[in-house]
């Protein structure tokens, strides 16, 4: 019904954002990963929705970039994934990543990157591995791979992980050694 909004921003908050469009202010519920990226107040910005009614009124979900939508409304049409769960999924992790997670029935990589638990991952790749295809599968499991010991060598030097996602979102994807990213992530957490 509504794919995207235009307008200016006039409420951000972690939740959701307030977009208004011809003297009518919208909310849009965002990750917080999309409240990071998005513009001062007062900004014009475009957001992509997807509107869902529920029986107490409807709401919109607003992403601000298109694949991220469209992965949103794959999970959403998932068995036992709602629009709030499907919202944490995608705020959680790079669109690629997911991706690649369910197209190679990677259950461990999805639950460790989304925070998802097991029987919902395994229910998104059952469901969603024959509809998606991702070009860059092996460098990016090989990527997930190495977070994922960067993510346990972090843990175990006594870092919280909500620092700890934070600095593997900072390190550079043309990095690909487990030793370059583990350093970058350590300068990353020594400038906080």
């Amino acid at each position: 019904m509504i794919h995207s909004l235009s307008g200016k921003l006039i409420v951000k908050k972690s939740a959701f954002a307030v977009v208004e469009a011809n003297g009518i202010g919208f909310k849009v519920f965002i990750s917080p990963k999309t409240f990071k990226a998005l513009p001062k107040i007062n900004s014009r910005l475009r957001v992509f929705c997807s509107f869902h009614v529920k029986q107490d009124g409807a709401e919109l979900f607003g992403f601000l970039k298109e694949d991220e939508l469209e992965f949103f409304e794959m999970l959403n049409s998932i068995t036992g994934v709602g629009p709030r769960t499907a919202l944490k999924i995608t705020g959680i992790a790079d669109i690629d990543k997911l991706l690649t997670a369910v197209n190679q029935q990677r259950a461990d990589l999805l639950i460790k990157t989304s925070g998802i638990g097991k029987k919902t991952a395994n229910r998104i790749i059952l469901e969603l591995s024959d509809r998606i295809k991702s070009k860059k599968d092996e460098e990016l499991i090989s990527l997930m791979e190495s977070d994922g010991d960067i993510e346990d060598a972090l843990k175990g030097l006594g870092y919280r992980q909500r620092e700890i996602l934070e600095a593997l979102k900072k390190i550079p994807s043309k990095l690909t050694k487990t030793e370059e990213r583990l350093k970058t992530a350590l300068k990353f957490l020594g400038k906080r």
